[in-house]
Order: structure tokens, then sequence, then C-alpha cells
């Protein structure tokens, strides 16, 4: 799938942010004159989809702060690693040059006879015995010396390649700041929200959520039924790893959602997943686009017990069934959700 280059999702979160600014303007200054009844449902469902949208928006811009970060900590961790070996082939290379050097010295000593008069008494026979034994030991040594000095050249190469994705990494960080200064704008503006919903108007957004967490339930398994007919106590049971991360999965639900959050009181989307599968001893990156960077893809119908279910800037646990928990976005919890929500699986065992 492409990815959205952090500059471009910082501007169509930006533009979001402002369609949903506007809507709620159009709500709070049209509530006084509204008509009673449908009008007011109908301002209560606007004010339910801005809320929910910018909220799935938030979540999204966090996986995708959170994976600029991860690119950018890999990058100094591979330029760190190569430097560091680099240092070590060189002094390995400098001390087998030296030793190389002491050799040839030594065996051209050992091939002469008496002092001043060195060149005049050496026997031939031993100084052609003495050449092709030096020209063996350089042979060999030189040969060292060689795959050293070419463990340097490929360590050299790999730091440049770092260095090129530090500065690629280092290069978003002015649009990342960018990103984050409209994430706490958007913060600002969804306590804006909340806070204007009062009276009525509160009791119609709330039930206008309801009704669109019962539309995204679990269509599949766990009863047969989708909305109010779904029944979690029918989800097939899983086994190993993957009903070690289900089960686990299952205990958090309820629990609200926070902003880099991986448990145990609160949890974003990748925290959740990280954590499930961290329960059975299976290390994942706390970041929805690095999971789906590191583990093998499967289509949503192909999707076991234990994959992680995912979509851009989202993922959850599948437990089977057709049902996947999540935690959703700010002001919501961890609940189930239909796998029809996303775009394919990503198999961790």
């Amino acid at each position: 799938m492409t990815r959205l280059p952090i500059r471009t999702l910082a501007l169509l979160f930006a533009a979001t942010l402002g369609a949903a600014t506007a809507t709620v303007f159009t709500v709070a200054t049209g509530t006084a004159g509204a008509a009673p009844g449908s009008s007011l449902q109908a301002q209560a469902a606007q004010l339910s989809a801005a809320i929910n949208a910018n909220a799935v928006k938030l979540d999204a811009l966090n996986e995708q702060i959170s994976a600029a970060q991860y690119q950018l900590d890999q990058a100094n961790a591979t330029i760190a690693d190569a430097q560091t070996r680099i240092a070590a082939a060189k002094v390995q290379t400098d001390a087998l040059q030296k030793l190389v050097e002491q050799r040839a010295v030594s065996i051209y000593q050992s091939a002469t006879i008496g002092g001043d008069t060195t060149l005049f008494n050496v026997d031939p026979s031993e100084l052609a015995s003495s050449q092709q034994y030096t020209a063996a030991a350089s042979d060999q040594d030189n040969t060292l010396v060689d795959q050293l000095n070419e463990s340097k050249a490929a360590l050299n190469a790999r730091e440049k390649d770092a260095q090129s994705a530090k500065a690629t990494a280092t290069a978003q960080e002015a649009a990342l700041k960018a990103a984050e200064a409209s994430f706490n704008t958007a913060n600002a503006q969804y306590s804006g929200l909340l806070g204007q919903v009062n009276g009525q108007l509160a009791g119609l957004v709330a039930q206008d959520n309801a009704a669109a967490d019962a539309a995204q339930a679990p269509k599949g398994g766990g009863g047969g039924g989708g909305g109010s007919d779904f029944n979690p106590g029918l989800v097939p049971p899983a086994s190993g790893s993957a009903g070690v991360a289900v089960s686990f999965a299952q205990q958090q639900l309820g629990k609200p959602y926070c902003y880099a959050g991986s448990g145990p009181s609160c949890f974003d989307c990748s925290g959740l997943t990280m954590a499930a599968w961290g329960a059975a001893g299976v290390g994942l990156p706390h970041n929805s686009e690095a999971q789906s960077a590191d583990l093998p893809h499967v289509p949503l119908g192909s999707m076991a017990a234990g994959d992680i279910a995912y979509t851009y800037g989202h993922v959850g646990l599948y437990v089977g069934g057709g049902a996947v928990i999540h935690a959703p976005h700010t002001g919501d919890v961890v609940r189930y959700i239909d796998a029809g929500y996303f775009e394919y699986g990503l198999r961790v065992s």
C-alpha cells in the first residue's frame, strides 16, 4: 500500500481539522434557532460525525508520527553500529599491517650473515628460500589485510546508506513537528467539541455514537449476526501463543484509548497489539506501520486468530469469527469491530 509522506499527511490533516472546526461552528451557532425534533437529530448526527472523523484522523496521525520517529531511531542505531564495527576493523587492519611489516624485516634479516658485509655474505640458496618464504608469508598476511579492508569498505557503505536514511528522516523533522502541532491543536479542538455537547443534544450525540458502534460490530461468527446480535461469547477459542494474545486483548475490553499507550490502564491501537503479543513472548514494534512492514501480509479472508488486522494508520487483533479487538481513538474504549473495516492481515506466528 502506498504510504503518505508525513508532510502530505500533515497537510491533509490540517484540511480535515479545518473542515471539522467549520462543522462545529455551524452546529454550535445553528442550535439556538433550530427547530426541535428531526433538525436537532440531524445536528447531533453532524456533530457526532465530525468528532469521530477527527478522532480517527488523530489516531492515524499518532501512528505516522511514531513511524517517523521509529525510522529515525533505526537509522541512528545502524550508523552507531557501523561506526563501532568500522573502528574495530581499522584497529585490526592496522595491527595486521604492522605485523606483516615486522615479519618482512625479520625474514630479510634472517637471510643475511654477518654485520656490515651482509650483501656479500648471503648464501644465494638461503636467500632464494627466504624470498619464497617471504612471498608465501606475505601472500597469506596480505590476504587477511585485504579481507579486513573489504570488511571496512562494506561497513563504510552500510554507514553511508544509514546516513542517507538518517538525512531523509531528519528532513522530515520539520514536517513532523508541524504534524505534532496539528495534533495538539486538534486535541484542543476536540476538547472544545466535547465541551459544547450538552443538554438534549448530548443525549442525541450519544445515541448516534452508539448506533455507529453497533453498525461497526462484527457481522460474522460470534452468533452469526452483526450489530446488537453479536455475541462475543461465541467467538471460536484460540490456542497456543495466538490464544494467549487473544485472551490478553479480551481482558482489555472497555479500557480507554490513550495516545502512545501500551497498558495496563489504557492503550493506543498498536500499543494494544504489541502488548497482546508481548504477553505471548513475541516482541513487536509500537507502531502500526512498522508492524505492517515487519510481518507477512495475508488476505482478510485468510486471517487466523491472533493475526493483526491492518488499515492505514490503524491496527487491531483478530480474534476469530470475523471479529477484531482494537483501541479506536481518543474518547473511545477498547472494543470489538468487524474485520471488514481493515484492509489485510499481518501474520505473527
